[in-house]
């Protein structure tokens, strides 16, 4: 083929490809945006209303979209949680799924799928006879207290009527359903359903008796409260009412309630209640009116802290009641005498409330909406000066991360899941007075991969500390810096310590004043766990400190501190020598120079004696053997507060002479020259010497020196 058609193939090859890939990736569009982010679905399996999605991303699963339409905007979110599996219950019906990753990139699986045995909100009209109905309630906290009742549920047909006494509850798995068994992600069933039996039965024939209404109140309570059941009369008057916990129909010799009114008044504790009505004719009505009563709680509340501010002049109460109805309010006196619900309250419903106080001593009682009133008081006193020993936070937390739980300032144990390897923490303080302890503050932290302990300690103005500890788990890699388990420093609140990373262990002495050691360390790797065993209590005599760093990649390093606590407080910070002698060698040492040269010649090793000033100072010397020209000894002199002294001996051996180093290049170039005429002559060169071209060139070459 010529040369010029090869060429105009060429050039209509590459456009076809680039037409077909166009192509390809425009009517492959949906499977494109399937498969973009290297997400899918493994498998969704639908068990009656739970569904279980499998699932899997090459960034991490943050949540799923499911919806009834392929609009994601009207989609409910599933937050994961970081797990690439999901358990919710839902509704009958057809179903579109999103994945949201970890990056926040959101996409959509065309795969539908469908839930047809969980159940359905569908009513019954124009019912005849009997049958069974079955429901479905949906809920987000495990309470039911707004269900439909069945005669909403079914409608009769003209001519026909419920007969109430033979609707009851044939199945019901609601009453099970707390919220105690629901989380947030929906892992467990919210969809519960009850089926409810009906029977519509002619209008002709009846007495005319009926229940039409049973009402109580819907407000919190710690009494029995009053229900209020309304009849309508027959053929006959209104003779008496049947109050039961179930729904079967009572006969004449149950035990009814004498009344001949057709508004009738009971008094109930908690529970749901279904009552029958009947007539002077001993007609029983067909029907019931079921009511529950709710809303009575009996529990007191608690006043769990009081934290008063002098600087701001006022005192925040933190309360909480497990009964349920919520905090109602707070009575605060100078005296210790308990409150009525007479009293003069402040009525609120904040569990965590502030209120401006002069200085003094008060007393605190909390009541619920229920009517409780907290069984004893908190008592606190507002000083007439600004020092406090208040070391709460107001606030903690992390940029675009969730914290569990909801802070509260009670509260120190925290934890959080981080998709970023450097989180920012932020707190501020309740009394302004006080202050973070210093490297505890809100910061910038650098995780490992994880589980990281992110620590905030705030100091009150009376010098009292508390910690804030959250754990932070980051599952990526590590952030940039260091991965080693040196230390980058180490300080101690005595002494004057001389730290060096590569020396692991330290012997120091510290005053008889000194009860406890204080240790900030420091490791080079910022993602690095530092573990400080020390001693609670420093004893006189020996006492030993362990600093364990564990980096990134899991090596560790130890670090010991030998502690020895005097009978006194005086503690010496000499760290000088006295003398320092090398065998064979006269050298003028003065305790002030830190710098000695000595030519080593052929040896190899030395001996050194070196004695410090101070008998408890500690002194150690490098190694001496296996010595050369470029080494140095380190005679270190460390005191008994922890500084160290550094005596150096710089070392040199012989050197070579002129004449020797000269042979050495020649013999080196002699060498490289019989390789050079191995080789050509290998590879079939003939060589020769142009001893000629070498006179003439000598020759020229004196010739012009001589010009």
């Amino acid at each position: 083929m010529p040369k010029k058609k090869n060429i105009v193939f060429s050039i209509l090859f590459v456009v076809a490809v680039i037409i077909g890939t166009v192509c390809l990736t425009v009517t492959s569009k949906d499977l494109k945006e399937t498969y973009a982010l290297g997400s899918g679905i493994s498998s969704i399996n639908v068990n009656n209303d739970v569904v279980t999605i499998n699932s899997y991303s090459s960034s991490g699963i943050m949540g799923f979209y499911i919806g009834t339409s392929s609009d994601m905007n009207a989609a409910t979110y599933y937050k994961s949680n970081g797990t690439s599996t999901l358990k919710v219950s839902l509704l009958n019906g057809t179903y579109n799924i999103w994945i949201m990753d970890k990056n926040g990139t959101v996409t959509k699986y065309n795969k539908k799928f469908t839930v047809s045995n969980s159940c359905s909100s569908d009513f019954l009209n124009n019912a005849k006879g009997t049958g069974e109905i079955k429901h479905c309630y949906f809920t987000s906290d495990g309470t039911y207290l707004f269900e439909t009742k069945s005669e909403s549920l079914v409608r009769c047909a003209d001519g026909y009527r419920r007969d109430e006494s033979q609707t009851r509850v044939v199945q019901d798995n609601c009453s099970g359903l707390t919220r105690a068994a629901i989380n947030g992600a929906g892992l467990v069933s919210k969809v519960c359903s009850k089926t409810w039996t009906y029977a519509c039965v002619p209008t002709s024939g009846g007495s005319g008796v009926s229940v039409v209404n049973a009402t109580t109140t819907g407000d919190w309570t710690n009494y029995n409260k009053e229900i209020t059941v309304t009849s309508k009369k027959g053929g006959s008057e209104i003779a008496g009412y049947y109050i039961s916990t179930n729904s079967a129909k009572p006969n004449a010799a149950s035990n009814w309630v004498a009344s001949n009114s057709t508004t009738w008044k009971t008094t109930q504790g908690a529970g749901t209640y279904y009552i029958w009505v009947k007539d002077a004719a001993g007609n029983i009505s067909n029907n019931y009116k079921s009511v529950t009563v709710s809303k009575i709680e009996t529990t007191p509340p608690v006043v769990d802290s009081l934290i008063p501010s002098s600087s701001a002049k006022n005192l925040t109460i933190k309360a909480s009641d497990e009964g349920g109805s919520g905090i109602g309010g707070y009575y605060i006196s100078s005296e210790n005498t308990a409150p009525t619900l007479s009293s003069e309250w402040i009525n609120t419903n904040d569990a965590n409330y502030t209120v401006g106080k002069e200085p003094g001593t008060y007393y605190v009682w909390a009541k619920d909406a229920a009517g409780n009133i907290s069984a004893s008081s908190k008592k606190a006193t507002i000083a007439e000066s600004s020092t406090t020993d208040n070391n709460n936070l107001a606030s903690l937390t992390i940029k675009d991360v969730e914290i569990t739980p909801a802070f509260d300032a009670n509260v120190t144990e925290y934890t959080a899941i981080s998709t970023y390897s450097s989180i920012t923490v932020d707190a501020t303080l309740q009394d302004s007075n006080a202050s973070f302890v210093n490297k505890f503050g809100p910061r910038k932290v650098n995780l490992k991969s994880g589980v990281n302990n992110v620590l905030i300690k705030v100091k009150s103005s009376l010098g009292n500390e508390k910690t804030y500890t959250i754990k932070v788990t980051y599952n990526g890699k590590s952030s940039n810096g260091k991965v080693t388990a040196n230390l980058k420093s180490l300080k101690l609140n005595s002494g004057n310590l001389t730290f060096d990373k590569d020396i692991t262990e330290y012997r120091m002495y510290v005053p008889r004043s000194l009860e406890k050691l204080e240790i900030e360390a420091e490791a080079e790797d910022p993602n690095a766990d530092i573990k400080i065993e020390n001693p609670e209590k420093l004893e006189i005599g020996d006492n030993k400190v362990t600093i364990t760093v564990t980096a990134s990649n899991g090596t560790t390093k130890v670090y010991t501190l030998n502690i020895i606590k005097k009978e006194t407080n005086s503690v010496s910070t000499n760290n000088y020598l006295r003398s320092l002698k090398i065998t064979g060698y006269d050298i003028d040492f003065k305790r002030d120079t830190l710098e000695y040269k000595i030519k080593l010649g052929n040896k190899t090793y030395l001996n050194i004696n070196a004695v410090a000033e101070d008998s408890n100072a500690e002194v150690t010397i490098d190694n001496t053997k296996y010595l050369t020209k470029d080494s140095i000894i380190n005679v270190m002199v460390r005191a008994e507060d922890g500084s160290a002294r550094i005596y150096k001996i710089y070392l040199n051996k012989s050197g070579l002479s002129v004449g020797t180093i000269i042979l050495i290049i020649i013999g080196s170039l002699v060498v490289l020259a019989i390789i050079a005429f191995v080789v050509l002559k290998m590879l079939g060169y003939s060589i020769y010497i142009n001893f000629g071209a070498i006179k003439d060139f000598f020759i020229k070459l004196f010739k012009r020196n001589k010009e």
